[in-house]
C-alpha cells in the first residue's frame, strides 16, 4: 500500500472543525412530535407500551403547544381518542371531538406551531380497522374503501376548518428505539436522528422530540 493521501480524522480533530465541516445537522425545528388527545380523561394518562408517553386530556391542548414552541419543536401531529366509538367511525366526524378540539386550543396558544392532524379512522371504529368494513355476500369481510374514503375526506375538511396546517394519512415511521439498559439510550436516539436527516429526511415524526430537543438546547 501507499502512503495515504487522504485523512479524514484531520477534520475531526476540535470541535471548531468539526463544526465547520459536518454535512448533516440535527436541530429541534426538524422534528414533529406526535401526542395523543383523549376526550374521556382530565389527567395525563401513561400509555404502558410506549414509555415517556401520555395521552392528554383536550384542557391540555394549549400548555402543551406552548411547551413545545418553548422547546424550539414547531410542528406537532394530533391523534385523537374519542367517548365513543361504532363501527362505522362516526365519532371522527364530531366537531367537538378531541382533535378539532385540541387543534383549536393549540393554535390559540401558540399561533406558530405547525399544528397536523392524523387522518384515519382506526382511532374512532369500535373494531379497530382503519377503515369502514363490509361483509361480502360469501361472508367475508373487507373493508368498503368508497365510503371509507368519504369519511376520511370529511374528516380532512373538518380538521382543515378547526385551523389544521396540516392533515395526514396514517402509517408514518418513527425512529424509536427500546432502551433496557444495553444501550446508551441518548445516544443512540441522537445517532439514529441524525441518521434519518443524513438521508435526506426534511422532517422527523419522533416521539423523542421533547427529549432531543432538550439534549440539542444544552
Amino acid at each position: 500500500m501507499g502512503f495515504p493521501t487522504i485523512r479524514p480524522r484531520r477534520l475531526r480533530a476540535t470541535a471548531s472543525l468539526r463544526a465547520i465541516v459536518r454535512e448533516t445537522t440535527l436541530a429541534p425545528s426538524d422534528f414533529v412530535y406526535p401526542m395523543f388527545f383523549h376526550a374521556g380523561i382530565d389527567e395525563p394518562r401513561a400509555i404502558k407500551t410506549m414509555p415517556g408517553i401520555f395521552q392528554l386530556p383536550v384542557s391540555h391542548a394549549g400548555a402543551q403547544a406552548k411547551a413545545l414552541v418553548g422547546r424550539g419543536v414547531k410542528a406537532a401531529i394530533l391523534f385523537g381518542l374519542p367517548k365513543t366509538k361504532d363501527a362505522m367511525g362516526t365519532s371522527g366526524l364530531d366537531p367537538d371531538g378531541p382533535v378539532p378540539l385540541a387543534v383549536k386550543a393549540m393554535k390559540d396558544a401558540a399561533p406558530e406551531l405547525v399544528v397536523m392532524t392524523d387522518v384515519c379512522v382506526d382511532e374512532y371504529t369500535d373494531h379497530g380497522h382503519c377503515g369502514i368494513l363490509r361483509t361480502r355476500r360469501d361472508g367475508e369481510v373487507e373493508v368498503d374503501n368508497d365510503r371509507t374514503v368519504k369519511l376520511l375526506a370529511e374528516m380532512s375538511v373538518m380538521h382543515a376548518a378547526a385551523g389544521a396546517d396540516v392533515v395526514a394519512p396514517s402509517d408514518m415511521m418513527d425512529g424509536r428505539v427500546a432502551a433496557a439498559g444495553m444501550i446508551d439510550l441518548e445516544r443512540t436516539m441522537m445517532e439514529v436522528l441524525t441518521s434519518i436527516r443524513r438521508a435526506g429526511a426534511d422532517l422527523i415524526l419522533t416521539y423523542h422530540a421533547l427529549h432531543a430537543a432538550e439534549i440539542l438546547g444544552g
